[in-house]
């Protein structure tokens, strides 16, 4: 593995530690380059609770030689955190089925974005953090809408998706369409094919050990799923927890024909790259094979990448060069991402310079569904 070198993170000595971990619990490795002491243990711990990766290094954890496991203490907490995230899994396919039949029986095809439909391809499906339930509605903004204000009169949508907090203890979010871009060239192109491919993921069944429901297909989630890392790393920051899940994504492999349709649209969509940059991280942090990548990884945007990861954890919530404002703030909020967006130009003008003007049609937009 080369020389990995994190400035922005005070922590720099627990990180090929982190890395061996996180390879031993997706089962690239059976032990640690060598056994951390209590302090390496705690801030592996913390790290992990930063990038939502408890579960998965909990399970390299379990097949570690005792002599390399963490302090009792720590080691009962971390099992503690484990069970409860297998709870929060089943619990969450439970409703994930309740919601997707409901919507199903009000006329509306659907699917289940991200999370739970992409917890079946990890080794065990409860040791992913969940989130809340995306669901993807077919019908369009303004059916879909009619319906949701009907039940949450106040609800106020975004370009993509609108709250629906019908069930205790989950957040619901409910998609007109999947995910959007700034540039609106590109954004025309992606919601075509958004539509085009629609049917198929409508009526693509999974299963989980609770039941099935429907969600994309592999297919699909090659192209969809690097945008939505896309998206998160211009609106708030990007965690491992996402980047897992894209390798799971593509360790299931592809035909030369798969990969070169998944190619074809990343040029549309102006995001080949960034899938470079993906791909580096990938291979660095979870040891993706070069026959697995989509396209060749790039070291330079790749080691960008891989340090806006480091410095803002889960949806960049440990982020300490930005201060955190609410939503509700409209003004300054605005102004913190026209900050995070300003550290992009240069990895990816395309998109980055198209920011400000499709915020300012967002607000409108907004103000015509208000």
């Amino acid at each position: 593995m080369p020389d990995i070198v994190f400035s922005c993170h005070k922590n720099e000595d627990i990180l090929p530690l982190f890395i061996a971990l996180v390879k031993c619990g997706i089962g690239k490795s059976g032990e640690l380059p060598y056994s951390p002491t209590d302090v390496q243990w705690d801030c592996m711990f913390n790290f992990a609770c930063e990038q939502t990766l408890q579960g998965i290094a909990f399970a390299g954890i379990e097949i570690l030689p005792n002599e390399q496991k963490p302090p009792k203490r720590l080691l009962l907490m971390w099992h503690k955190v484990s069970e409860q995230i297998k709870e929060k899994n089943i619990a969450l396919n439970k409703k994930c089925i309740a919601v997707s039949a409901k919507f199903r029986q009000l006329g509306f095809d659907n699917c289940i974005l991200k999370g739970q439909g992409l917890s079946r391809l990890y080794p065990d499906p409860y040791s992913r953090v969940p989130g809340d339930i995306d669901i993807w509605l077919d019908g369009g903004c303004d059916k879909i809408l009619t319906y949701v204000r009907k039940c949450f009169p106040g609800c106020k949508p975004t370009y993509h998706h609108v709250d629906f907090p019908v069930r205790k203890g989950v957040s619901i979010e409910v998609h007109f369409t999947p995910s959007w871009m700034y540039s609106p060239i590109r954004n025309r192109k992606l919601q075509r094919f958004f539509s085009s491919v629609s049917s198929r993921q409508f009526s693509n069944n999974v299963s989980v050990p609770e039941g099935c429901f429907t969600a994309p297909t592999l297919e699909f989630d090659r192209v969809y799923l690097l945008l939505h890392i896309y998206r998160h790393l211009f609106q708030e920051g990007i965690g491992l927890r996402q980047m897992l899940d894209y390798y799971f994504v593509l360790e299931h492999g592809f035909t030369p024909e798969e990969k070169a349709t998944a190619v074809a649209l990343l040029k549309s969509f102006g995001l080949v790259k960034f899938a470079s940059a993906v791909m580096y991280v990938l291979h660095i942090m979870f040891g993706l094979q070069e026959e697995n990548f989509i396209v060749p990884p790039h070291k330079q945007r790749g080691e960008f990448l891989l340090g806006e990861i480091i410095a803002a954890g889960n949806f960049g919530k440990y982020d300490k060069r930005y201060k955190m404002v609410s939503k509700e703030n409209e003004l300054r909020h605005f102004l913190n991402s026209m900050r995070r967006i300003a550290r992009l130009v240069m990895q990816y003008p395309g998109e980055a310079l198209w920011s400000p003007y499709f915020k300012i049609w967002h607000y409108l937009w907004r103000k015509r569904y208000a």
